[in-house]
């Protein structure tokens, strides 16, 4: 029987594979004859036809058997930084390596938002020092979750891991957030208005369109902070 959890892990490796190898998202879409939006969607849904997955694996270096392996899943090594998602008790850190708390409850969603749940028990994704000092993070400022929803598409898909300053709350125009939006955790651009409105937009204006915050309404809208990494295949 398989394991839709390990099946969906092979997915996503798979596709990291496939970029090692040269091929971006829109790549592998157009040899699978789907968008690229399509394909974005695999690791999380697990649905992918027997052809695509056919396609996924020539692209990956892999056979098909070895997207149904239920033994343990060890992600690939070789993968830029972060590192995988891990769970209970931390395994051994490299000198130049941090874990940030990755919050699975938590889902950040990239339309109307999802009401804040804060757990975490125990998982974390594993960053490099050097990564976070690239983007001015402090590791104690960082943590991760997941975006669900299409707003933010093509720039961050649906489903995507992402980690967040919660250092950098100060709006700096044009740039994505993490935000408590009257208790639905979102994540948008965000850019500071005239009578210190704040105008909250998405990637995916056509059905997501801009929204002007006002004060006193002010008030409901808390920034968790900026968003400064997301997984992406391309």
């Amino acid at each position: 029987m398989r394991d839709d959890e390990v099946f969906k892990a092979r997915i996503r490796e798979a596709l990291r594979l496939a970029k090692e190898n040269g091929h971006t998202q829109a790549d592998i879409g157009d040899k699978a004859g789907v968008s690229p939006q399509a394909v974005g969607q695999w690791p999380r849904t697990g649905k992918v036809s027997p052809t695509n997955l056919a396609v996924l694996a020539r692209l990956a270096g892999k056979d098909l058997d070895w997207f149904y392996n239920t033994e343990a899943y060890t992600p690939s090594m070789t993968q830029p930084q972060p590192m995988a998602i891990t769970e209970g008790e931390p395994s051994s850190l490299g000198l130049d390596e941090v874990e940030l708390p990755y919050f699975r409850e938590v889902e950040l969603e990239g339309g109307r938002g999802r009401t804040e749940v804060i757990e975490n028990h125990g998982a974390s994704m594993r960053f490099s020092m050097a990564k976070l000092a690239r983007a001015g993070v402090q590791a104690s400022n960082a943590a991760c979750a997941t975006l669900v929803g299409n707003s933010m598409e093509p720039r961050i898909m649906d489903g995507s891991p992402i980690a967040i300053d919660t250092g950098a709350t100060k709006i700096e125009d044009g740039r994505i957030y993490a935000i408590d939006h009257g208790g639905m955790l979102r994540v948008k651009y965000l850019y500071r208005l005239p009578l210190g409105r704040i105008r909250i937009a998405s990637e995916n204006s056509a059905e997501h369109p801009d929204e002007i915050v006002s004060p006193p309404d002010l008030a409901e809208l808390r920034i968790i902070g900026r968003v400064f990494w997301w997984e992406s295949f391309d």
